[in-house]
């Protein structure tokens, strides 16, 4: 090869190096902007951001500044960003700095996928960010104020007057620190017993917090449930009380124009009560009324309100029950509910397999059998009879005769253990008497929580039951239930 040719090519390389090295360095791109997006923003001031500054993500160096103008007194900076930054709807742009002197670049958040592409023909949000000029003002502003009170406190105890406030003050700290101690050393004792109560309290509820805020979340979300599934019953409720009401209304305005016939003694009715004999026999009536309302407030009515989630059948019961008690050691038990009842179901069908003798295909019939969701609302009515702790039951049990035990323990009978048998005819599906195991335990006022075991004896409708309800006594319905008796 000719020393011409070499030196030729020794030169065109180093072009080529040089060439490649002023792309590098300068940033130039080949072919174009075709891997690149551009975008725009607005800032108040941009001291120190030059053109071919850094846009960054998270640190990382994903684009530069192309240009910067003044536009409306603002400056206008259009950014080039990699084809690959993906910039959504909540996206924004700060002004950043590496160090306090460093070097000024374009903090860019890129936002959250979420809220979908950002617009290429808008500017991207900016937020101001701290420059070491907003900086230094915020320095002098905090000196200034440190010389304002610098200025204050030599005013105030500088001299010879201040030293004797500052004297004065030191004295009577020096007293009150010793009449402390005098005070904690007569107190040792009752403050030791106070922080050793405090602290067992708060044991005791770091204990219990937490498993009573299960029980009401657990209440919660089973009342919810029952009003959402009795919406449209309360609906109905609602309209038929607004109804009663505009009837009261129309009675009211009647039963005052007969009041008003009464007084002025017109009609039979005003007549009798103008006489002396229909008076005292008024008056007797009126002590036999006497006698009966005393008896009803005597008597206890006392509702339960209640839910339960059945775990195999994922269904629900809601029950309301009402007490009437003419004594502590003995009531009537009438109650209305919603159960879902189990049923077994049974489907057929027919498939052809092939038979391992023949090998030839032969028709099969298959049976299976599944439990399902049987819903029905139910009555139950039945006398109860309390010995000691233990309380007796016989009557209708959903509908079925039957009876059982409950054994009541703690104040207010709180805790409930109870064992019912009901449903003794025999069937194929249910070939045992139904027999329900409960618990119940009040936590709070009227408010408690239930848990028990249904079907124990025929396994196939066996399920566990969980959940709450609401015990309260209604002096109201006493009053309407004796009034009921008077009238009649």
């Amino acid at each position: 090869m000719k020393l011409e040719t070499r030196v030729g090519m020794f030169f065109t390389a180093g072009i080529a190096v040089i060439g490649f090295l002023i792309f590098r360095t300068e940033k130039l791109e080949l072919g174009g902007r075709s891997n690149q997006a551009e975008r725009f923003t607005f800032f108040d001031q941009v001291a120190g951001l030059n053109q071919q500054s850094a846009v960054r993500v998270a640190g990382v160096k994903v684009g530069e500044v192309r240009r910067i103008l003044l536009e409306g007194g603002k400056a206008k900076v259009l950014l080039s960003l990699g084809k690959e930054v993906a910039v959504y709807g909540d996206a924004t742009v700060s002004l950043g700095s590496i160090g306090i002197l460093g070097e000024k670049f374009i903090d860019l958040d890129p936002g959250h996928s979420a809220k979908g592409p950002f617009p290429e023909d808008k500017p991207l949000p900016s937020k101001a960010g701290v420059s070491l000029d907003n900086l230094m003002e915020t320095l002098a502003e905090v000196g200034n104020n440190v010389k304002g009170v610098t200025q204050a406190l030599n005013q105030s105890i500088g001299g010879e007057h201040g030293r004797q406030k500052i004297d004065e003050i030191v004295d009577n700290i020096r007293v009150l620190t010793a009449e402390f101690r005098s005070m904690a050393q007569e107190n040792h004792g009752a403050i030791n017993n106070t922080m050793a109560n405090v602290e067992a309290i708060t044991a005791d509820l770091r204990d219990k917090l937490p498993k009573l805020a299960q029980q009401f979340e657990s209440v919660g979300k089973n009342l919810n449930a029952m009003l959402e599934e009795n919406r449209p019953e309360l609906k109905g409720v609602v309209g038929d009380v607004r109804k009663l009401a505009q009837s009261f209304q129309g009675t009211a305005d009647n039963l005052k124009v007969l009041t008003e016939r009464i007084n002025k003694g017109e009609g039979t009715i005003g007549k009798l009560l103008n006489d002396e004999t229909t008076i005292k026999k008024i008056n007797e009536a009126v002590d036999n009324v006497n006698g009966l309302l005393g008896g009803f407030n005597k008597m206890d009515f006392r509702l339960d309100m209640n839910a339960a989630q059945w775990d195999k059948r994922k269904d629900s019961r809601v029950g309301l029950d009402l007490e009437i008690a003419p004594r502590p050691d003995y009531w009537y038990s009438l109650g209305i509910g919603s159960t879902p009842d189990g049923k077994i179901s049974e489907s057929q069908r027919t498939t052809t397999k092939l038979d391992p003798v023949t090998g030839q295909p032969v028709t099969v019939l298959e049976r299976s059998q599944f439990v399902t969701t049987d819903r029905a609302f139910s009555v139950s009515a039945q006398f109860a009879k309390r010995i000691g702790a233990a309380v007796f039951s016989a009557g209708i049990v959903e509908g079925k005769g039957g009876g059982g035990l409950e054994l009541r323990t703690l104040e207010g009978d709180r805790l409930r253990l109870g064992v019912l048998a009901y449903d003794f005819s025999k069937r194929e599906d249910k070939p045992n008497p139904r027999y329900r195991f409960t618990t119940s335990y009040q936590f709070w006022k009227g408010a408690y929580v239930q848990a028990g075991i249904q079907d124990i004896a025929n396994k196939d409708f066996r399920t566990v039951f969980f959940g709450g309800g609401l015990r309260w006594k209604d002096d109201d319905l006493k009053k309407m239930i004796g009034l009921a008796g008077v009238g009649k």
